[in-house]
């Protein structure tokens, strides 16, 4: 369920949620939610904006979701006159792409090269465009949380008692390990993956979680100590939130200060201890993108087209598994990258234009229309 940029949509206040005991089974619990308590998002903002941070929960292909953060935003605003957005979608080591959008230095697709959006996060960009776009209006700062790709990677190979000196120094000197239910959940996740819990393969991926909700917490900490005058809301998927034990604890530490959560939807049984409040609101859908129909792999020669999809549009025209694009509508690509932003605000049924070559020499020019 998502919610609409507007302030109308109801929440759910964990103080409209009653849990009873059936006269039935008098061991069962059911949580029953009051309907008439139900909250709008202007009436309980005032609530929101006495925090100093406000975590609020994604599922990051969830479009509605995105809205949800937004319209949170947009009525924060009012009330935060210095406010900065965290964001676990870019690793910090990339601030300054961040820094030089909001300043209006680079556009909008710079700073995704900057970011190393498409190379490190992978998700659409256009399920956030919003967000940054509303950023950047208003001049609020966005403040990039996450770990560093290669440091997680190098915990979940060799833990993070594995890591040499300069790696370690990438890390929050305190990564606590104490939390037992937080635990819990993390193996109960790993094993739906077929992943086997009391392996070493699942202590290092716990680490590896546990040093990317530290790392997130720590830099919004790091930013608020600096800037204390500033209000901060933190945009991350919900299994960083549910029940205040990856992000919203570890932060509460540094600030000494209980942030809200703020969930989409209802994940299970609701509870006080999962969030603070749930949005429930209509669902809504990110357009549909136009596709070329292939998967391509970044090679030392440039973008190799790996696999063409079945009755897709490139292989329609004739393109094939090995195959270089060298070019889109006339510009030089050298990266999946550069497609991917190039395509970024592509439509169903437009036509593209892609120049490749086949077999290392022979230049082939084709004319798309896009599925």
């Amino acid at each position: 369920m998502a919610l609409s940029a507007c302030s109308s949509n109801l929440m759910m206040p964990q103080s409209a949620v009653s849990s009873v005991k059936t006269n039935s089974d008098t061991s069962r619990h059911i949580n029953v939610i009051a309907l008439k308590n139900m909250s709008t998002l202007t009436s309980i903002t005032p609530q929101l904006a006495q925090s100093k941070v406000v975590l609020v929960g994604e599922s990051h292909t969830t479009y509605g979701d995105h809205l949800n953060q937004l319209a949170i935003i947009k009525n924060l605003r009012p009330h935060w006159k210095q406010m900065a957005i965290g964001l676990e979608f870019v690793q910090y080591p990339f601030q300054q792409g961040l820094d030089d959008y909001i300043a209006g230095k680079i556009d909008q697709e710079e700073m995704l090269r900057k970011t190393k959006w498409y190379e490190r996060w992978l998700y659409d960009y256009r399920l956030y465009r919003p967000i940054f776009e509303y950023a950047k209006q208003q001049k609020i700062p966005l403040i990039a949380l996450n770990t560093p790709r290669e440091i997680t990677k190098r915990i979940s190979n060799v833990g993070i008692k594995g890591l040499n000196k300069a790696e370690r120094a990438q890390l929050p000197q305190q990564i606590d390990q104490s939390n037992k239910r937080y635990r819990k959940k993390l193996e109960a996740v790993y094993s739906q993956h077929g992943g086997k819990s009391r392996s070493k393969k699942f202590e290092r991926f716990y680490q590896a979680q546990l040093a990317w909700d530290e790392t997130m917490a720590d830099q919004a900490a790091k930013f608020i100590h600096k800037n204390p005058s500033y209000h901060m809301v933190i945009l991350a998927g919900r299994g960083h939130m549910e029940d205040r034990h990856g992000i919203p604890s570890r932060l509460q530490r540094r600030i000494n200060s209980k942030p809200i959560v703020v969930l989409n939807g209802v994940n299970g049984s609701p509870s006080a201890s999962q969030a603070d409040y749930l949005l429930f609101s209509p669902e809504s859908k990110l357009p549909k993108a136009g596709k070329m129909g292939i998967f391509m792999k970044d090679t030392a020669k440039g973008v190799l087209i790996s696999k063409t999809m079945k009755g897709g549009a490139s292989a329609k025209v004739g393109l094939k598994k090995d195959d270089l694009i060298s070019h889109l509508d006339g510009n030089k690509v050298s990266t999946v990258e550069d497609i991917k932003i190039s395509m970024m605000n592509a439509k169903p049924k437009q036509i593209v234009k892609l120049t490749i070559i086949r077999s290392g020499k022979q230049k082939i020019s084709k004319t798309i229309a896009l599925d």
